[in-house]
């Protein structure tokens, strides 16, 4: 079988179900596992941004989305070179990648009819479902019937035996800072904590980072969607975010996390829960993905 996947997620997916050598092409921001980046690259960015600033970030794409444009490009000719059976998509998001009917009009432009899997999860088990429906599309239900049930397993919510859930914030996006929405606020409950101030299967919201400071928490991870830790860190010692952090003090901290712990809706979703899980607990990171405590000019931190 070939395949095709245009999301880091789903690409993940077709790996950890054992199929990753029949993956024939990927999307420009498919890199996990790293065997994946010589593949051919069927879809970038329209416009590379990664030089600039979360706030120019931010920007540039509400000035798109206003304007009805998508932020990638598909590859034709890749495309049609590659005749895949499978390609895997979404509809979901519209910053993440191109939709669904895109791709459908790309294939009838080329010349060619793939089964095509979109994949529109809001929460974790949409997250879970979603990789039943690419095992089943792939030719591994029964791979992925394991995988799904063990994930559900280690993301089922422990017994609580505190009162009170320590507050808990994920950010997705830090200027403006925007709460982590869809299947987060799940996963913070799955961990032991309570979400702050969002809601499950909803998108997330933007707020103010004075009312970040307002809101009294016992835990702040920051985790900006397509960002690694090195750059998540390289912002947050900016301003205008460094001043607001230095105003925040959680009991447990404030944190900077590897994007794909939060906002890829793969299998990889487990290890964010077992890393929340652990930081409520006290506990340091375990290291299965990179994440390291902010420390800022408040404590005097010297890098």
């Amino acid at each position: 079988m070939r395949i095709v996947s245009l999301l880091p997620s789903a690409t993940e997916t077709v790996y950890a179900l054992g199929r990753g050598t029949e993956l024939v092409g990927r999307s420009e921001e498919c890199d996990y596992p790293g065997e994946v980046k010589p593949l051919p690259v069927v879809m970038r960015v329209r416009t590379p941004d990664s030089h600039l600033s979360s706030g120019e970030i931010d920007a540039r794409v509400r000035s798109v989305r206003g304007e009805g444009e998508s932020l990638y490009l598909l590859d034709l000719e890749v495309l049609q070179t590659l005749s895949p059976d499978v390609i895997l998509t979404q509809d979901l998001c519209r910053v993440c990648s191109v939709t669904d009917e895109e791709v459908r009009v790309a294939c009838r432009q080329v010349g060619i009819d793939p089964a095509i899997v979109s994949l529109t999860p809001s929460s974790l088990d949409g997250v879970w479902e979603g990789i039943q429906r690419v095992g089943d599309a792939i030719g591994a239900g029964a791979e992925a019937t394991k995988l799904v049930r063990e994930l559900r397993r280690r993301s089922s919510p422990g017994e609580s035996r505190d009162a009170k859930r320590p507050t808990t914030a994920v950010l997705e996006w830090l200027d403006p800072p925007i709460i982590a929405g869809l299947w987060t606020p799940e996963m913070i409950r799955a961990a032991g904590g309570e979400p702050w101030e969002a809601t499950g299967g909803m998108p997330g919201r933007r707020t103010e980072w004075s009312a970040v400071a307002r809101a009294e928490l016992d835990l702040l991870v920051l985790s900006p969607c397509s960002f690694p830790v090195e750059r998540t860190r390289a912002e947050s010692e900016a301003e205008p975010t460094r001043s607001a952090l230095d105003r925040i003090a959680p009991s447990l901290g404030v944190w900077i996390a590897d994007e794909a712990y939060f906002s890829r809706p793969g299998p990889r979703l487990i290890d964010g829960v077992e890393l929340l899980r652990g930081l409520l607990a006290g506990q340091e990171p375990p290291g299965k993905l990179p994440c390291e405590r902010y420390l800022g000019t408040r404590l005097g931190a010297a890098r």
